[in-house]
């Protein structure tokens, strides 16, 4: 497998990428590419060997990147406001003109997920499918209790939590993780869902989630199988987290190549 970090600059911003080419796959800017989306205390590297089984699995290119804030792109500017998200999915839009993709997949996993959604109702040209692992479509009250039990571990003297993140994130640790509390727990955010980006979706959807979610209900999930008027394909897992590529990697990489492989 070939490998490529590169550092890009869009709209002033600096973001990190990184190519992942299956070996023997020639470069072709006309063959579809697998773009990974990460969660909001996520990254690059934060996705571990995921992205190196799902190519094993599925022998296609992979580009992931580290969100603006996150990992090695360029920190926040500004406070998050209710579109915050939706800023993003045009963000996203610059860096796959930028990389010139023809034809590509999002596999989005939590907020990443809600980004895949929302430029899939906004930016369809040369997208092709949407994988999601459990995404949010909309705050719920089970959010916020969840989100503030992580707070209490990230706080504590000597957290672990913390410790971790900040190998991921450095100095900005703290602007990352405040950054998504204090958005999701705030009460502007109660109001926030992407219904009607939904309806809007013109691909086949891929959605999983899990029953043992520690920030949300399977309302998340029920709101793709509803909303989204195409294809949509539903994976609702038993004892899982609100990581499924983690918990059940194997089963989450059949059930994504296969959908990949269909017409």
């Amino acid at each position: 497998m070939v490998v490529e970090d590169e550092f890009v600059e869009l709209s002033g911003l600096q973001l990190f990428t990184r190519k992942l080419i299956p070996e023997g796959k020639p470069a072709d800017k006309n063959s579809p590419v697998v773009i990974f989306l990460h969660e909001g205390l996520g990254s690059v590297n934060q996705w571990k060997d995921f992205p190196e089984k799902f190519i094993r699995e599925c022998n296609l290119p992979v580009l992931l990147y580290d969100r603006q804030g996150y990992g090695k792109s360029s920190p926040l500017t500004e406070k998050r406001g209710l579109d915050y998200i939706h800023k993003e999915a045009e963000l996203l839009e610059h860096l796959i003109q930028h990389f010139s993709l023809k034809k590509y997949y999002l596999l989005g996993h939590s907020e990443g997920g809600s980004l895949a959604l929302i430029h899939a109702a906004h930016h369809p040209e040369g997208l092709i499918k949407v994988i999601t692992l459990s995404a949010n479509t909309q705050e719920e009250p089970c959010v916020t209790p969840g989100i503030e039990n992580v707070r209490k571990q990230y706080e504590r003297p000597a957290s672990k939590l913390k410790q971790a993140l900040r190998k991921y994130h450095g100095a900005r640790c703290d602007a990352v993780f405040y950054a998504w509390c204090d958005t999701w727990t705030a009460g502007f955010f109660q109001n926030w869902n992407i219904r009607e980006e939904l309806k809007k979706i013109q691909v086949p959807v891929l959605a999983f989630h899990g029953r043992n979610d520690q920030y949300t209900s399977l309302q998340q999930v029920e709101n793709i199988r509803r909303f989204v008027p195409e294809r949509k394909e539903i994976h609702i897992l038993n004892q899982c987290s609100h990581h499924p590529h983690f918990d059940y990697p194997e089963k989450v990489l059949a059930a994504v190549c296969n959908f990949i492989a269909q017409d």
